[in-house]
């Protein structure tokens, strides 16, 4: 999670939100795998306890969420114009 400048913010202040979404999304990956250890493990054959299918889904969730707002930096790194090259003579 590299820190934003001002001048990242005001170009594009969603950056703002996104940064504070890896924290949130860290956290809970974090808080689920502690509450849940059995995540880690592979599925077996039998159904998930209520719960932990719940707890399985909002890991899931996140993790796509998490790639989206990956994605989504990529594109508007894709989109910024190139700096200006620095073509002086002295």
């Amino acid at each position: 999670m590299a820190v934003l400048t001002p001048e990242q913010a005001s170009e594009a202040p969603e950056l703002l939100v996104l940064a504070s979404l890896d924290a949130t999304l860290h956290a809970l990956g974090i808080a689920i795998i502690s509450a849940f250890p059995e995540l880690l493990r592979e599925r077996g054959k039998e159904r998930d306890p209520p719960l932990l299918a719940a707890a399985r889904r909002l890991a899931d969730r996140a993790r796509m969420l998490g790639d989206a707002a990956s994605r989504y930096r990529l594109e508007l790194e894709y989109a910024r114009p190139p700096e200006p090259a620095n073509d002086l003579p002295f």
